[in-house]
């Protein structure tokens, strides 16, 4: 079950940022070639549950086994708000001022990497169905 989940979660992020990149560039015949939007769904859905705190547990021990946080509950965590915004303001930075500066020779397909991102924090709850928000 949970393999299955994996690979939906992966599947469904990739179409995601391939979605968000075709969105952002419909006549570009630049071909889109990796897995980033994958692993952004994935990155999205582990802060899902990884900033969650579980009383009496430490960090360590809990965080994928305890609930997962609401989107309100994710801004209003200060730790996975923090993550959240250095997240998209890398991505975005990167994106937009890698190739004018010269430290990639191709344009990075930052649009991909958010509109996986945005899937897996969205898609998450309803492949984990078995543990609810946290409050």
């Amino acid at each position: 079950m949970w393999g299955c989940a994996f690979i939906l979660l992966g599947v469904a992020a990739a179409l995601g940022g391939a979605i968000a990149h075709w969105t952002a560039h419909p006549l570009s015949v630049a071909p889109m070639i990796g897995a980033s939007a994958a692993v952004s769904g994935m990155m999205a859905a582990a802060a899902r549950f990884i900033f969650a705190a579980v009383p009496g547990r430490h960090r360590a021990d809990y965080s994928h086994h305890g609930p997962r946080q609401s989107l309100l509950g994710l801004i209003g965590n200060r730790r996975a708000a923090l993550f959240l915004g250095l997240w998209f303001a890398t991505n975005l930075l990167f994106g937009v001022a890698a190739t004018p500066l010269g430290i990639v020779d191709s344009s990075i397909a930052w649009e991909a990497h958010i509109g996986g991102f945005l899937v897996g924090l969205l898609l998450f709850p309803l492949l984990d169905p078995g543990r609810g928000p946290t409050a």
